[in-house]
């Protein structure tokens, strides 16, 4: 797989993204609309004359939009929303996900709006990090430097999956990889990994160009 290729499978991702980001807006102000509407004419309502010429409040009460059940617009923003989010939105493979972290530009870690998908993207990559024996550099100011992350990516996924097969593991897409390293993580068994990643940052083996607060 050439650069090219990846780069292009990235912004076809990035493009479906936009697409589903853009029909959550459009639903999102259309219930928005449909509360202001509610609200308005409950505002006219209680202005209305009574028949006998009597000014009076309707004492009437009207819904409040948030006594309104949920219409089926809502509820497809929400299902929309859901999938579209955090680790929900994962369905790429742990490699593209290590080469959108570290080569899309501008960098992730830097600009994402999305909270949750940049913490679940930083989560999986700083767990790919373990499976990487000889550990790695980076330099984003290489003109090599796109080449070496996916060359990077495509190792750590194969080292991960040959771990993953060793614990019976079968998950292959971000969402279930994560979750499975998270498990196996609380069970303890991937200590000897972070103790070796560990020794290789204090050897210098470890060249990583996101910085340390992110």
């Amino acid at each position: 797989m050439s650069v090219s290729d990846v780069e292009e499978k990235s912004t076809v991702s990035d493009v479906e993204m936009q697409l589903v980001n853009h029909q959550n807006c459009v639903i999102a102000e259309l219930v928005s609309l449909n509360q202001d509407l509610v609200k308005r004419v409950s505002e006219l309502e209680n202005r209305l004359v009574l028949p006998s010429g009597h000014s009076s409040v309707v004492t009437r009460k009207l819904p409040n939009a948030s006594d309104v059940p949920n219409t089926e617009m809502e509820s497809k923003a929400v299902v929309l929303k859901k999938k579209s989010c955090g680790t929900n939105a994962l369905s790429k493979s742990p490699a593209a996900i290590w080469y959108e972290w570290y080569a899309k530009t501008p960098r992730l870690w830097d600009v994402s709006s999305n909270r949750q998908k940049k913490s679940a993207y930083k989560q999986i990559t700083n767990y790919m990090k373990l499976f990487l024996p000889e550990g790695f550099a980076l330099d984003p100011s290489t003109p090599s430097y796109c080449d070496e992350v996916m060359r990077a990516g495509m190792q750590v996924e194969r080292c991960l999956f040959e771990f993953f097969g060793d614990h019976g593991i079968k998950s292959r897409n971000g969402s279930s990889v994560l979750k499975q390293l998270r498990k196996l993580h609380r069970e303890g068994k991937l200590e000897l990994l972070i103790k070796a990643y560990v020794a290789r940052v204090n050897t210098g083996k470890i060249s990583d160009p996101v910085p340390n607060h992110v």
